[in-house]
C-alpha cells in the first residue's frame, strides 16, 4: 500500500500517535475518510443511518469560520472542525479512527452545528477571503465521499447490457471484437451470465453511451458488513495486490464470492455474514 501523505504530515506534528482503529462509527470520533484520490478529515455527529454517517469536515490547520470549532481530543489532537460544512458519506469511506473528542470539545461542536458562534474566527464576509477556498475544497471532498459507490448500478435504474447493445444495433460478434474476448464469451455477457470486469465495463459504458445495469443483487446485511470500516485495511490489501487498487471491483468480487459460498451451504436461517466474510480473510 502506498504512503498516505496526510498521515505522514500528522506524523510530523508534535501529536501524539493516533488511535487508528477501526470501532463502530459513533458521535464525536475524529476519522479519517477516503475514497480514490479524496481525502479528508471528519468527525462524525450522529449514529449510522443505514450505509451513511453524518459528518463535519476537519483539518489539522488552525483556520476555520465562524462556527468551525478549534477541538481536543482524548489524544490530545487538535483539529479544526467545521460545523458548517457537513455531509452524509458513505461508512465505507471511513478509512480508520484517530481520536474521540472530549465531552467538552464535543458539546461545543454541537452547539456550533446548532448556529452557535464559537468565536474563535470572525465571519466569512467576502469572497476575497482565502477561507473562501478552504470551505469549498471540504465541503467539495465531503460530497466526493457522499457520492462514493462500491454497489453496481441497480438493474431497476439502469438498462441491461442487452438492452444497451440492441438500441446501438451492436451483436455479439461487434462486442467480442470491442473487448478483445470471443464472441461466445460476449453473448455470456449480454445473457447476463456473468459479470464484465473493470476493464471490460470501462469500454462498455464508452463504446454504449451509458453504463449496464448489473445482473448481480447483494443481500442488504452482507453490503452491510462490507461496508464496515473493520473491513477497510483488509479490502485495500486485496485491491492493491489482486485487482490493481481498484476497491470497487475487489468489494464486487468478494461480494459475489460471499453469495456463491452462502448458496452452497444448506444451513436455514439469516446468514452471519461478518462471519463469513472474516473466514475468508482467515481471520477466524
Amino acid at each position: 500500500m502506498t504512503t498516505d501523505p496526510l498521515l505522514e504530515r500528522l506524523g510530523g506534528l508534535r501529536w501524539p500517535r493516533p488511535a487508528l482503529d477501526h470501532p463502530d462509527p459513533a458521535p464525536g470520533q475524529l476519522w479519517r475518510a477516503s475514497w480514490n484520490d479524496t481525502v479528508c478529515l471528519v468527525v462524525v455527529l450522529a449514529p449510522t443511518l443505514g450505509r451513511t454517517v453524518l459528518v463535519a469536515a476537519a483539518g489539522d490547520d488552525e483556520v476555520g469560520d465562524e462556527l468551525t470549532v478549534l477541538a481536543s481530543t482524548v489524544h490530545d489532537l487538535s483539529p479544526a472542525v467545521w460545523a458548517g460544512v457537513t455531509a452524509n458519506i458513505k461508512t465505507f469511506t471511513l478509512e480508520h479512527r484517530l481520536s474521540d473528542l472530549t465531552s467538552d470539545s464535543l458539546a461545543s461542536l454541537r452547539q456550533a452545528a446548532g448556529g452557535h458562534r464559537p468565536g474563535t474566527w470572525a465571519r466569512i464576509s467576502s469572497d476575497l477571503d482565502d477561507r473562501v477556498l478552504v470551505r469549498a475544497e471540504l465541503a467539495g471532498r465531503l460530497e466526493e465521499l457522499a457520492e462514493a459507490e462500491w454497489l453496481p448500478a441497480d438493474a431497476s435504474e439502469a438498462p441491461t447490457l442487452a438492452q444497451l447493445a440492441t438500441v446501438r444495433g451492436l451483436a455479439a460478434s461487434q462486442l467480442a471484437d470491442e473487448l478483445g474476448v470471443t464472441p461466445g464469451d460476449a453473448r455470456r455477457l449480454l445473457q447476463a451470465k456473468r459479470e464484465p470486469t473493470a476493464a471490460e465495463l470501462q469500454k462498455l459504458t464508452e463504446l454504449l453511451g451509458a453504463a449496464p445495469a448489473s445482473a448481480t443483487q447483494f443481500d442488504e446485511a452482507l453490503v452491510a458488513s462490507l461496508d464496515h470500516p473493520g473491513f477497510r485495511p483488509r479490502l485495500q490489501l486485496l485491491a492493491s495486490t489482486e485487482h490493481h487498487d481498484d476497491e470497487v471491483v475487489a468489494r464486487r468480487v468478494l461480494a459475489e464470492q460471499m453469495m456463491a459460498l452462502a448458496a452452497r451451504q444448506r444451513s436455514p436461517g439469516q446468514r452471519d455474514w461478518t462471519a463469513l466474510i472474516r473466514h475468508s480473510f482467515g481471520e477466524d
